[in-house]
């Protein structure tokens, strides 16, 4: 069996640690990248099968990664991760392509049940 990999794209050190923390424990392999530049080079060169995406990234903007993300890796699962959470972000992930929406702050158990369901697709 092959391990499952999973990529944070979050400019958040303190998140990216702690859903590695999470991951691990759970059996899966995690990389991250704290910006946007970083992480998009990371996800387009290499093979994921989930992507944990922050919206705000001080360097480049998460919707503009996920319409790349759409169109290169259409079938990789995308979780959207973001602090400013509003209806009309939302529809318009969703519209984009993301297959799921968390806001942050977010629990363990929020972060758990997404990477349960993305792997039951």
């Amino acid at each position: 069996m092959t391990l499952k990999k999973i990529l944070i794209i979050d400019d958040e050190d303190v998140i990216c640690q702690g859903c590695k923390m999470i991951f691990n424990e759970m059996g899966y392999q995690c990389s991250h990248a704290l910006s946007g530049i970083e992480g998009l080079e990371t996800v387009l060169n290499n093979s994921f099968d989930v992507l944990l995406l922050d919206m705000k990234l001080k360097d480049l903007d998460g919707m503009k990664i996920l319409k790349r993300v759409r169109k290169e890796k259409p079938k990789l699962y995308v979780i959207v991760i973001t602090g400013y959470s509003t209806v009309e972000n939302a529809v318009k992930a969703m519209k984009l392509g993301a297959n799921d929406y968390i806001s942050k702050p977010f629990g363990e158990d929020d972060i758990i049940i997404a990477i349960r369901n993305a792997f039951r697709e």
